[in-house]
């Protein structure tokens, strides 16, 4: 099926999917998908792609401001509003090391609460979908969808999870540590680059730089001592050093960083992207 104002390639059988959520929808249910692939394999151009043929045929806004990178900023969002489209990208996710990862289940499932009273329609992009909490994997979530390249060259293949596929799915890894995608697909399809056609290169410049600020969010600055915050000081400055100059980006900056070991500050965001000052270091 083509969307028409937009001009792009949906799969048949998803489009009968989505048309049966948004059915759903039209009484007191709420609908959570789960989009997971590596790293590159287009789980962003699915997600566009289902969230806009939902907007356009529930009526229902779907434009960048819905497309979130921080679980605090979904949730408040959430629980403000009602019956919203709702995208939460993976960008951070993909970077996070494992001692966030009880804080994050624990918002997954106050999302999961609030989906509900809120009849929203929620897609959540994460690299490992067995890395959500139970709760919402097997009792919470409508469908998983997993993209991937075949023969790891050509993009833009997915294979989709009905309810009862994916929780025998979750089953075979909390038994084996073995995700069986092959063996437990409803069907699979092929899926366009959506965000070229829904998307005008200022909003998916719009997408790419809400990307980049989120990924400088990643990390904590709880209980630094001054000696500590001078080191922040020190890398921030230098941070800001090498953003000024135009060399790196800010996802360049941080995954080289991530790949030394470094964990990304909050303050990152507020010294080196929306209040730079003039650079100051602490002691050596």
């Amino acid at each position: 099926m083509i969307v028409k104002d937009k001009e792009y390639h949906m799969d048949d059988k998803l489009n009968s999917k989505l048309d049966l959520m948004i059915k759903r929808m039209k009484g007191t249910d709420d609908n959570i998908i789960v989009i997971d692939g590596d790293e590159g394999q287009g789980k962003t151009e699915m997600a566009i792609g289902v969230c806009y043929y939902v907007s356009q045929k529930t009526g229902r806004r779907y434009i960048v401001d819905n497309i979130f990178f921080d679980l605090d900023k979904l949730i408040k969002f959430a629980s403000s509003t009602k019956e919203q489209i709702i995208h939460f990208d993976e960008a951070v996710l993909g970077l996070l090391v494992t001692k966030w990862q009880d804080k994050l289940q624990q918002k997954f499932l106050t999302l999961a609460m609030i989906a509900r009273k809120k009849k929203h329609f929620i897609v959540l992009c994460i690299p490992k979908f067995h890395r959500l909490p139970q709760y919402l994997i097997e009792e919470r979530t409508i469908a998983l969808i997993h993209v991937y390249s075949l023969n790891n060259l050509q993009k833009g293949r997915f294979s989709y999870y009905t309810k009862e596929k994916k929780n025998l799915l979750y089953l075979e890894w909390r038994k084996n540590k073995s995700k069986q995608y092959k063996e437990f697909k409803s069907f699979r399809g092929t899926f366009p680059i959506a965000s070229r056609k829904v998307f005008t290169d200022e909003q998916n410049k719009e997408y790419d730089e809400k990307k980049d600020d989120a990924i400088l969010l990643v990390g904590g600055d709880e209980g630094t001592t001054s000696r500590q915050q001078g080191w922040l000081n020190q890398r921030n400055a230098l941070l800001r050093i090498i953003k000024e100059s135009g060399q790196l980006t800010n996802l360049e900056v941080s995954r080289k960083l991530c790949e030394q070991g470094v964990e990304l500050s909050k303050n990152v965001i507020q010294d080196v992207v929306q209040k730079p000052k003039p650079l100051t270091a602490g002691p050596l």
